[in-house]
């Protein structure tokens, strides 16, 4: 039996960026994942077909939604009759087998099996084959479903450091809501998600139970089981406090008793904290795998920070929201930004990536004790846009997120000084504009009466030559 391996599935796949932070984005990057899963094993099914046909068997394996079923012509199930008046049928045996690439071996596995009982003539229905061995004890249990989590997710998707690092969220929130030792059904799912009171916790609890339940063939009907979730308070700050915060950064680092090696963690750090500041960059897009060089080099003159394809939407190039900031914040400082290098060197997964970001964010509250966070820098860039007149596709498109997004965040944590500032940018103009037009008026009206002027001039010089008496002759 030839062995399927999930690398050698997903080798000619290349994961689409989501383009979107939104769910609708997560969504189409899903979806297109999916089909490329469902053309493969569709490939991979007619090859295991074409073996079993080769070998003689009289079993066949299809797919049928999310699962694989076995194909053959069989004595009559008990209970069952045939028009025809024959004593065998053909008939579709499901035996709960996924769809997937443990699936697709297991179901050549169990058609194998079949065709030797066939070709014996020693084929009997029993609870197997009858779909009746689902019984409560034979279940999984929360906590073997999370034994063979890890091997599961990763058949129905390509392992990279992005899905590893989702799936490393997905295995700690499991231990947290879900390992006990119940067996794994559609009531005891949701009766663990009913007994979660927070809001945002239970949302993460619908999501993880959506995957788990898929790759087992689970039916879930999770309608009705969110709660209403209230965001929680952003604090954003002002370009002024963004600055103030920025130098801090030397002021503490300076002033506090480390170790020799971690001397010099303070410029790195800050480097970070104004790079998100200028560019909006999500803390992960500033760690993974940048271009360095390019951002430093001679050529970059619009100072241009290139996002990485394999971060959360993809590659782009990122202009500074505010230019003055690159120079003010030394972020080309080449002892920086060789600091900055030297930790991206050292990162060989999903795991390292993700305590840089984690050490990151400690020094905002930890260390610095900052009344923000990262990513409300990056709000500050969206709302600072707004406020600046930028037109919000050429801002959405900078900050690596949709239209749609890129409004949702900016209206959601828009103060009342924002508003103050817009409404007064705003009057300004109009006033401006209102000046310019009346400046307009006003030169045309002068030009207007210069020509009068002129003409007048010109006539009266005319009158002036008639009424003058010609000289007599010499």
């Amino acid at each position: 039996m030839k062995q399927v391996h999930q690398e050698d599935l997903f080798d000619e796949f290349e994961v689409p960026a989501s383009t979107d932070g939104s769910y609708m984005g997560t969504q189409n990057q899903v979806k297109a994942t999916q089909e490329y899963m469902d053309k493969k094993i569709e490939e991979k099914l007619k090859e295991i077909n074409a073996r079993l046909k080769a070998s003689k068997s009289k079993v066949s394996i299809k797919k049928v939604g999310n699962t694989l079923q076995l194909r053959a012509t069989l004595p009559l199930k008990p209970g069952d009759t045939n028009k025809s008046g024959r004593s065998r049928k053909q008939y579709f045996i499901s035996l709960g087998i996924p769809a997937n690439l443990n699936g697709l071996k297991t179901a050549e596995e169990e058609a194998c099996e079949l065709g030797k009982l066939i070709a014996r003539k020693c084929f009997e229905w029993n609870d197997k084959y009858l779909g009746q061995n689902a019984n409560q004890n034979e279940r999984k249990t929360f906590k073997q479903v999370l034994e063979t989590l890890d091997k599961e997710y990763f058949s129905t998707r390509k392992r990279t450091m992005k899905s590893e690092h989702s799936f490393w969220h997905l295995y700690k929130r499991y231990q947290q809501y879900f390992e006990s030792d119940l067996p794994v059904t559609s009531d005891n799912i949701i009766k663990i998600i009913k007994n979660i009171t927070s809001p945002t916790s239970r949302d993460q609890a619908i999501r993880i139970a959506r995957v788990f339940s898929k790759i087992h063939g689970i039916e879930v009907n999770f309608k009705d089981l969110k709660l209403p979730i209230v965001p929680n308070d952003r604090y954003i700050p002002s370009d002024i406090e963004i600055i103030e915060a920025f130098e801090k950064y030397q002021i503490k680092g300076q002033n506090t008793k480390v170790r020799k090696d971690y001397r010099n963690s303070w410029k790195l750090h800050r480097l970070v904290f104004g790079l998100i500041a200028t560019y909006g960059l999500r803390p992960r897009e500033v760690f993974n795998q940048p271009d360095l060089d390019w951002f430093i080099s001679d050529e970059n003159i619009d100072n241009v920070w290139k996002v990485h394809k394999s971060n959360k939407t993809g590659y782009r190039e990122v202009l500074p929201f505010v230019p003055e900031w690159v120079e003010l914040f030394e972020l080309k400082n080449p002892e920086a930004i060789n600091l900055l290098k030297a930790k991206i060197q050292r990162i060989t997964g999903f795991q390292e990536l993700s305590h840089l970001v984690q050490t990151n964010a400690r020094w905002f509250r930890r260390i610095l004790d900052l009344p923000f966070e990262p990513y409300d820098l990056r709000h500050a860039c969206a709302i600072r846009a707004h406020i600046q007149g930028l037109p919000i596709k050429a801002s959405a498109d900078n900050l690596g997120h949709s239209v749609e997004m890129h409004t949702k965040v900016y209206q959601r944590w828009f103060s009342l000084e924002n508003r103050k500032q817009v409404m007064k940018s705003a009057i300004n103009k109009k006033s401006k504009e209102q000046l310019e037009a009346e400046n307009i008026k006003l030169m045309a009206e002068n030009q207007r009466l210069k020509h009068q002027l002129d003409k007048l001039q010109q006539i009266s010089s005319y009158a002036n030559a008639i009424a003058q008496p010609e000289m007599p002759l010499p």
